[in-house]
C-alpha cells in the first residue's frame, strides 16, 4: 500500500502541507518544531482518527474560530479488488481523540462512519492504531528508552509479532479465563469443577447410606454411568477425529489446488514464450507479400518461364538447317605471306652466302614452299566454308521471314516475367522458388506455433494477458504452500493424514454404536428393577444429574485445556518461526550496517532476546550489553524484519519517525541503504532533520522552520 497525497490543513504547525511521497524512499526533513511528527500523527489521524500519544494538541494554535482541522489521504492499496481510495478526515474544535468525521472514497463509492471506518481497516490492512504502532511505525523515542530496561527490547518486539493477530491473543486470554472461571482460580469458593466434585461427592455419601435392597439398583446405575461417560468420551474423540479429517482433507484440497496452480503456471509459462516466438515470427516473415499472393505469383512465373522456354525450343527449331556449319573458315592469308617471306629470304641467302649459311637459306626457302602449300589448301576449304555459310544463311533468312509472330509473344511473355519478377522482388525464377519454401515454412512454423499457443490457452480461451495469469497462477500455488505449511504435518502429507484421521472416524463411529448400545442396556437394567423407592430414585437420579453435570465441566474444561495448550504450541511455532526470519534478515542487515564487524545473529524462539557473536570476547554477548547505537541497530533491524513477517502478503508503507539520530555517519548511511532497499517492497517515510540520508532518497521534502520569535522581552528591554 502506498501513499500517493497526504494533505494538512490547522494541524499542529501546518497551517497548509501537501505532501506528494515517492513510491520508494521519501525523506521528509526540517528542523526541530517544523512539524515532522505532525505528519506522522496526520497518517494516524487519517487512519484512525486519533494521534497514538494521548491528548495529543491536533489542531494548530494559530487557526482561526472558524477554521477547519482536516486531514486527506490518498492512497493506492495492494491487490486487484480496489487500486485507489481517498480518505478525507475532519477533526472538530476542541474534540477529544476521537472526535473525528471520516469520509471514505472507493472506487465503488463513498462511505462514512463505521462502515468506513471498517472498510478502511479491511483495504489497508491496518485494524487498528496500536497494530499500526507496532508494525508501520518505528520511533526514535523508543529507541532513545531500549536501555531503560531490561524486558524492553524483548516486549516491543514481541508487541509486533502479536500485532499481526491480536484475535489470536485476545483468544488465549479468553481460553484462559474459562479454564480460570471453571477451576475458581482467584475466588474464595470453590469453582464450579470443584462444586461438582463436592455435590456428587454427597450424593455418593448418601445413597450408599441407603438399604441393601437397593445395593442392585446402585451396580445398575453405576454401570449406566460408566458407560454413558464411556459415551460422552466416545462422542468426545469422535468430535477430535472429524475436526482432525475435516483438516486433512482441507489439506488434501490444497495440496490438489497447489499442483493445479503449479501446472497452470508452466502452462502460462509456455504460452508467454509460445506467444513471444509468435510476435518475433509476425514481424520477420521472409518475404514482404502474403503467402497467398506470394504462391499464386510464383505459380504465374513458373508458368511465364515454362511458356518462354517452349517458345525459345521453338525458335530454336525454326532456325536449325540442314547442312549447318559446325567449324569457322580456316585461315590461310598469314601462311601464305609467311611462304612468300620465307622463301624470298631462302632464296636471297643461298645465293649472297657460302656455305654452310647456304643450307640455312636452301632450308628457309624449302620452308617458304611447305607454307605455300598449306596456304593453299586452307584457302580452298575456306572457299567451300564460306559458301556453305552463304547457303545457310540463304536458307535461314527465307525461314526467319515467318517467326515475326512467334518473337512478338516471346517479347511479351518476357516482358510479363520481369514484371513479375519486379513484383516478387526476387532476381530469378529460383530466387522466387526458395523464397516461396522459406515463406511456406515460416508460415507452418507460425501456424503450428498459434495452434500451440490456442491449445495453451485452453477452451474456452484464457482472456487475460497469459503472464498475468501466470503470475497469479505461481502466487495461487505459493499461497497454498504456505497454507500447507501452516498445517504442520498434516500439511506434509495430506493423503496419509486423511486415509488415518478417515480410518480413525471410522473405528469412533463403530465405538459410539457400541457405547450407545451399552447406555441403553445399563438404563434399561435400571429402570426394570423395581426396588428403587421413590427418594433413592430420586437421589440416584441427583447423583446422575450431578456426576453428568460434573464430568460435561470436566470434558469442558479437558477441551478448553487443550486448545489452550494446541494454541500455546502454534503462538509459540509462530514465535519460532519469526525467530528465524529476524534471524535471517537481521544478520543480513546487521553484518551490512557494521561492515563485517558483527556477521553471526541469534534471536531465541522464546522471548526474541538477540545475541550477537562479539569478535573479541570470541562469544555471543546479548546486544543489551552493547553500545547503545548497536542494541538500536539490532531493534530497527528486528523490527524491520517483523514488520515484513507480520505483514504477509500485505505491503503496507512504514513510517520511520529519525531511528538513526544516534548512529554515526557511517553506520547511518549503511542503515539508511538498507532502508532504500527496503523501500523496494514497502513505501518508506524517513523524518529526519538529518542532510546525510538526501542522495539515498528517491524525494526530499523539507519542511521549512517555525517563523515565531517572542519578540516580548525584546520590546521590554528596549523600554
Amino acid at each position: 500500500m502506498r501513499i500517493t497525497r497526504l494533505h494538512l490543513h490547522e494541524l499542529q504547525q501546518h497551517a497548509d502541507l501537501e505532501l506528494r511521497p515517492a513510491p520508494g524512499f521519501t525523506v521528509v526533513r526540517g528542523p526541530n518544531e517544523s512539524g515532522k511528527s505532525g505528519v506522522r500523527r496526520a497518517i494516524e489521524v487519517a487512519l484512525y482518527g486519533r494521534a497514538a500519544e494521548p491528548g495529543a494538541q491536533l489542531r494548530r494554535w494559530q487557526a482561526g474560530a472558524g477554521s477547519v482541522t482536516s486531514v486527506d489521504l490518498d492512497v493506492e492499496a495492494d491487490g486487484d479488488e480496489e487500486t485507489s481510495f481517498r480518505v478525507a478526515r475532519q477533526v472538530a474544535a476542541g474534540s477529544g481523540p476521537g472526535g473525528s468525521a471520516l469520509e471514505l472514497q472507493v472506487p465503488d463509492g463513498r462511505l462514512e462512519g463505521e462502515a468506513a471506518q471498517q472498510r478502511l481497516g479491511e483495504v489497508t490492512g491496518l485494524p487498528g492504531l496500536s497494530f499500526f504502532r507496532s508494525v508501520a511505525v518505528l520511533d526514535h523515542d523508543d529507541i532513545a528508552t531500549l536501555a531503560a530496561d531490561d524486558a524492553s527490547f524483548r516486549e516491543r518486539l514481541g508487541a509486533t509479532v502479536s500485532a499481526g493477530d491480536r484475535a489470536f491473543t485476545r483468544n488465549l486470554r479468553e481460553l484462559d479465563g474459562l479454564v480460570a472461571a471453571i477451576d475458581g482460580a482467584g475466588l474464595p469458593a470453590p469453582g464450579p469443577l470443584a462444586a461438582a466434585d463436592a455435590e456428587v461427592e454427597r450424593l455418593e455419601r448418601e445413597l450408599a447410606a441407603g438399604t441393601d435392597e437397593l445395593h442392585a439398583l446402585l451396580a445398575e446405575q453405576e454401570a449406566l454411568w460408566t458407560a454413558q461417560t464411556a459415551l460422552a468420551e466416545t462422542e468426545a474423540q469422535l468430535e477430535t477425529d472429524r475436526e482432525l479429517l475435516a483438516t486433512a482433507e482441507e489439506a488434501v484440497r490444497l495440496l490438489s489446488e497447489q499442483e493445479e496452480a503449479e501446472a497452470r503456471h508452466e502452462r502460462f509459462q509456455r504460452a508467454v514464450v509460445v506467444r513471444d516466438e509468435i510476435g518475433k515470427k509476425e514481424s520477420t516473415h521472409p518475404s514482404t507479400l502474403p503467402l497467398a499472393v506470394l504462391r499464386e505469383g510464383t505459380a504465374r512465373l513458373r508458368e511465364l518461364e515454362r511458356t518462354i522456354a517452349e517458345l525459345t525450343a521453338e525458335l530454336g527449331d525454326e532456325v536449325t538447317v540442314q547442312g549447318e556449319i559446325m567449324l569457322p573458315a580456316p585461315r590461310w592469308r598469314p601462311l601464305a605471306v609467311a611462304a612468300i617471306v620465307l622463301a624470298v629470304v631462302g632464296i636471297v641467302v643461298a645465293l649472297l652466302t657460302a656455305m654452310p649459311a647456304q643450307l640455312g637459306g636452301i632450308v628457309l626457302a624449302l620452308a617458304g614452299i611447305v607454307c605455300a602449300v598449306i596456304a593453299i589448301r586452307r584457302r580452298r576449304l575456306a572457299f567451300d566454308v564460306n559458301y556453305q555459310k552463304h547457303l545457310r544463311e540463304e536458307q535461314v533468312s527465307r525461314r526467319l521471314r515467318g517467326r515475326s509472330a512467334i518473337e512478338e509473344q516471346l517479347r511479351q511473355n518476357q516482358k510479363a516475367r520481369e514484371a513479375q519478377l519486379a513484383g516478387l522482388g526476387v532476381r530469378d525464377a529460383a530466387a522466387a522458388e526458395e523464397l516461396l519454401s522459406e515463406e511456406e515454412a515460416h508460415v507452418a512454423r507460425l501456424d503450428q506455433l498459434r495452434a500451440e499457443y490456442a491449445s495453451l490457452l485452453g477452451d474456452p480461451p484464457e482472456q487475460e494477458d497469459v503472464a498475468v495469469l501466470r503470475d497469479r497462477a505461481a502466487a495461487e500455488a505459493e499461497m497454498r504452500r504456505q497454507l500447507l505449511e501452516q498445517m504442520g504435518e498434516i500439511g506434509k502429507h495430506p493423503a496419509g493424514h486423511r486415509a488415518r484421521y478417515d480410518a480413525a472416524v471410522a473405528a469412533d463411529e463403530g465405538r459410539l454404536a457400541e457405547a450407545r448400545e451399552q447406555v441403553a442396556s445399563a438404563r434399561g437394567a435400571v429402570e426394570a428393577d423395581r426396588a428403587d423407592p421413590d427418594a433413592v430414585a430420586s437421589l440416584a437420579e441427583a447423583l446422575e444429574e450431578a456426576r453428568l453435570r460434573r464430568d460435561r465441566l470436566a470434558r469442558r474444561r479437558r477441551i478448553l485445556a487443550g486448545t489452550l495448550e494446541a494454541l500455546r504450541a502454534a503462538e509459540q511455532a509462530t514465535m519460532q518461526q519469526a525467530a528465524r526470519f529476524v534471524e535471517r534478515r537481521m544478520q543480513r542487515d546487521v553484518e551490512r550496517v557494521t561492515a563485517g564487524r558483527y556477521r553471526r545473529v541469534q534471536v531465541d524462539e522464546r522471548d526474541l532476546s538477540v545475541r550477537l557473536w562479539s569478535p573479541e570476547r570470541g562469544d555471543w554477548v546479548d546486544v543489551r550489553a552493547l553500545s547503545g547505537s548497536t542494541l538500536a541497530l539490532a531493534y530497527v533491524s528486528a523490527r524491520l524484519a517483523l514488520a515484513r513477517q507480520v505483514t504477509g502478503l500485505r505491503r503496507p508503507f512504514l513510517v520511520l519517525d529519525d531511528p538513526f539520530v544516534g548512529f554515526d555517519d557511517e553506520r547511518a548511511t549503511r542503515a539508511v541503504a538498507v532502508v532504500r532497499e527496503l523501500a523496494a517492497e514497502h513505501q518508506v517515510l524517513l523524518l529526519t532533520q538529518d542532510h546525510r540520508y538526501d542522495a539515498l532518497a528517491d524525494l526530499v521534502v523539507e519542511l521549512p522552520a517555525p517563523a515565531e520569535v517572542d519578540a516580548g522581552r525584546a520590546a521590554a528591554e528596549a523600554v
